[in-house]
């Protein structure tokens, strides 16, 4: 599958599983846990850039936005009562605007998730919950096109420039079962080296076998179209 990502959608680096354990149980016992604290965009950056692997229990967790977006832990007081987005990043007009961002943001429940695991995708050591790319607009269309390919009807995609690769890329495919195009944020640009240009992409992985068996069928005819 990511083969076929890579070759289908011209992408330079690797694409990214990601796997939200729910107990302990779960986890392989030959996973290493990182040795110090992460913040999970520099995890996905690391896994996309260097081929890295991050197993992440919510201690090592750098990001507290972040693990609460993923369901690591409880909500920030700060974010919930919205005087991160208004004080100190000054997104908001008021601190209430800043609540309304933070309520609606698709997290999943405190306590959901004991530990996370990302790494590339072709040396994931179980099939990820959610595969996430970083690529350009037209890499994202070739997706959403693949899903209208088998499904029709249109893609709706949710974002607020804040939190891109741990709630829109993230926690909205796993809990809505639908891929998201993310804008990135002003975070995951300063901490981790997203690129203003850059578009973030989740995949919920049970999509994947679809997507990828469309791209890799039509993706040949679809560029000779758009650039013959």
């Amino acid at each position: 599958m990511a083969g076929i990502l890579k070759t289908s959608l011209g992408l330079r680096d690797n694409v990214v599983g990601v796997k939200l354990f729910k107990n302990e149980a779960e986890i392989p016992k030959d996973l290493s846990s990182v040795e110090k604290p992460v913040r999970y965009c520099s995890m996905i950056q690391g896994a996309r850039l260097e081929a890295k692997s991050f197993l992440a229990r919510a201690d090592f967790h750098e990001c507290k936005g972040g693990a609460a977006g993923l369901g690591l832990m409880q909500c920030p007081d700060n974010i919930s009562n919205g005087s991160l987005y208004f004080n100190k990043l000054h997104k908001c007009e008021t601190p209430e605007v800043g609540i309304s961002i933070a309520s609606n943001m698709p997290r999943l429940l405190p306590g959901n998730t004991i530990a996370t695991y990302v790494a590339p995708l072709d040396k994931m050591a179980m099939n990820p919950d959610v595969v996430v790319f970083i690529g350009n607009a037209m890499q994202a269309r070739r997706i959403v096109q693949a899903v209208m390919f088998k499904e029709g009807g249109r893609s709706t995609f949710t974002t607020a420039g804040i939190q891109s690769l741990c709630v829109d890329a993230t926690a909205s495919p796993y809990l809505k079962g639908e891929v998201n195009v993310s804008l990135g944020c002003d975070g995951s640009a300063k901490n981790s080296g997203l690129m203003d240009d850059d578009v973030v992409v989740g995949i919920p992985f049970a999509m994947m076998e679809d997507i990828c068996t469309v791209l890799k069928t039509h993706y040949e005819g679809w560029d000779k179209f758009m650039r013959g």
